[in-house]
Order: C-alpha cells, then structure tokens, then sequence
C-alpha cells in the first residue's frame, strides 16, 4: 500500500467512525498487504479518535486462525472514546451513532499495571494473572465498516468491527469464578415490557470456559509496533452470545448468572 492509498483507507475509516456510515467498497489498493500492514492502518485510525484503552482479540483457537488466514492470535485497540462504564447503571449510546449493531456478551479484564511487549520471554499465566486489577462483565456493540467479503487484514485494520464497548460490574477476586457455570441471557426491554429474549451463552464458549487464557494469548501476541498493554487498559476476551442485531433503541440487559448485570440504554 503506498503513502497516498494509506491515508485515504485512514480518512475513510475514521470518516466511517465519526459519521456512522458504511463504506461501499474496500478497493485493493486499500487492503493491507501483511499483519504488519494491517496493524499501522489500525493505529493510525485509533490515534485519529484519540487513543485506545482497550483490547479485543481474535483468532484464539487453530481453527479460527484457519479461517482467517493468521498465523497467530491478532488483536484490536478499543478507542477511549468508544468505552463506557456500566458499573452503577445502564450506560447510553445513541443509535443514529451506529451502522447496523449487533451486541455482543463477554467477560473482560482490566489491567492494573503495564505488560509491554516480552517477545524473547513469554508471560506465564501467573505473571499476567498478577497484572490484573478486575474482572468486569462486559457488552460489545460490533460495527462494521467495510462491505462484507473485504478480508480479514481490512477487518482488523478497522478494529476488527468494534463499534463500542460498555464495561460493568468489577470482581476483584475473580480467580475463584467458575465461568464454565455462567449462564448467559441477553434481553430487551425495547421499547417497553415484556422483555424479549435475544440471546443464550456462556463463557463456555470461549476456550471451554477459560476466557482469561486469551489474555495470556495477547499478552504474548501483542502488535508490532504498540505501546503494550498498559494500567487501566481493559481486554474482552470473546463472544459468549452470539452477535444479534440490535432492534432499536431501548434498554438493553445482559444478566450473568448470580455475578449481576450490564445494561445499556440505546436512545
């Protein structure tokens, strides 16, 4: 990709963001060549909105890399300004912000100290385990950009469809958690009661109930080029739900079992 074709795959995609509009076509020349590649258009986008503050990671078992054509496990900033709190009641978005959104259910964990990049010494599990300052219940808003069929290196160059991420409550202690025995039901109250069902999961689907694991995977498969992950910082490990549509707007309710709730207001 030359300097020229760079910045206009850069310029579409934050246009994309800002405005919620859907990208027509992907032409070649703006589909990343290598990982490489894919990753400096990422963080190009990500600067651009102002920074990220969190992690996303795909390609986490032999099969899913199969598919996508990765070697390894890849992985995608959140921006700032695309995470919400959740913790003490329903976090809002407007829906006009977004293209065509679809929720998704997963458990993330929030850092409380840096891991920079260690390519000549993997972290072990306990090393990282000892990084983490939360457990949070998470939703996911996916988004994408770009047309069906574009590729998964134009997929991870624009974040790998994230759209948002709305972070609940917190659980320190959360080594103890069986979240093989999570159930998940993800519900909405749109526009009013009864509240409808959209959704059944649980962690269980993620690594067969071991969604930390995947943040020992990015840990040790950070990108080229980024500054690690760092305090504060908050990784989602993967859909335990599926990734329906969103209807509308309304009240949106993913209950986790006995750990409690996350809800999101989409006005």
């Amino acid at each position: 990709m030359n300097r020229a074709d760079f910045e206009a795959a850069r310029a579409a995609l934050v246009q994309a963001r800002r405005g919620a509009r859907a990208i027509p076509e992907c032409p070649p020349a703006w589909r990343p060549e290598d990982l490489g590649e894919a990753y400096r258009l990422q963080a190009a986008v990500i600067a651009e909105l102002g920074g990220g503050a969190g992690w996303k990671i795909a390609a986490i078992t032999p099969e899913q890399r199969r598919t996508l054509g990765v070697a390894q496990p890849i992985a995608s900033a959140i921006p700032l300004a695309m995470i919400s709190d959740a913790s003490l009641g329903p976090a809002s978005l407007r829906f006009a912000d977004f293209i065509a959104p679809k929720i998704e259910c997963e458990i993330a964990f929030q850092l409380g100290r840096d891991l920079p990049p260690r390519p000549s010494e993997p972290y072990s599990r306990n090393e990282v385990a000892a990084a983490i300052e939360s457990m949070r219940l998470a939703i996911e808003i996916v988004d994408p950009r770009w047309p069906a069929g574009s590729g998964t290196l134009a997929e991870l160059a624009d974040g790998f469809n994230n759209g948002a991420l709305i972070c609940g409550p917190r659980f320190e202690d959360w080594q103890g958690i069986a979240f093989a025995e999570v159930d998940i039901v993800l519900a909405a109250a749109a526009p009013g009661p009864p509240a409808r069902e959209l959704a059944l999961g649980s962690p269980r689907a993620i690594l067969e109930g071991d969604p930390f694991a995947t943040v020992v995977m990015l840990a040790n498969a950070q990108p080229a080029g980024s500054a690690g992950l760092r305090a504060g910082d908050i990784v989602t490990t993967g859909s335990c739900t599926g990734a329906p549509f969103v209807p509308g707007p309304g009240l949106y309710r993913a209950e986790f079992s006995d750990l409690g709730a996350v809800e999101l207001r989409f006005e």
